[in-house]
């Protein structure tokens, strides 16, 4: 797993500066611009309270890279406060 830092964009607001793993990472097929993400992110639970389950947020990388992903699962990270979102590309990332 890559480490990265980034912002996910949600609807007309941005959680910034968030920081997660890349489990997989493909480059653009054919005239698409959008990477093909998966892996997970750190939240605190406040942040993971604005995020929704199965529903498609655009993850934006702090090197420029940027696709469009969706939510697994989130859950405890162990620690107070923190929680691990996990995500993979949506189904359009895949056409």
């Amino acid at each position: 797993m890559h480490e990265f830092q980034g912002d996910l964009l949600i609807g007309g607001a941005r959680l910034k500066q968030i920081h997660g793993e890349l489990a997989d990472e493909q480059p653009p097929q054919g005239e698409s611009h959008e990477w093909t993400l998966a892996g997970q992110l750190h939240l605190t639970s406040e942040q993971s309270g604005q995020i929704e389950v199965h529903r498609p947020y655009r993850l934006v990388l702090s090197d420029g890279r940027a696709g469009q992903v969706v939510f697994l699962r989130i859950d405890c990270d162990g620690q107070p406060n923190q929680m691990l979102a996990n995500f993979q590309p949506t189904a359009a990332a895949h056409h």
